[in-house]
């Protein structure tokens, strides 16, 4: 890649995602259905993010 990234950004992007998710309904008792909306929210964060970055190359 010549951006200088790890091609493995995007697994530990969802990784860490995932992980949050499953703490939070272990440990914080949340709903899993605010699981849901958290995981939304993060991917289209994550996508604008990308959508900006790969317009700057």
């Amino acid at each position: 890649m010549s951006n200088g990234k790890s091609p493995y950004a995007d697994v530990v992007v969802f990784l860490a995602v995932l992980i949050a998710g499953v703490v939070l309904v272990a440990v914080a008792h949340v709903p899993v259905g605010a699981i849901a909306e958290f995981a939304v929210g993060l991917s289209a964060l994550y996508m604008a993010y990308r959508q900006k970055d790969d317009s700057g190359s």
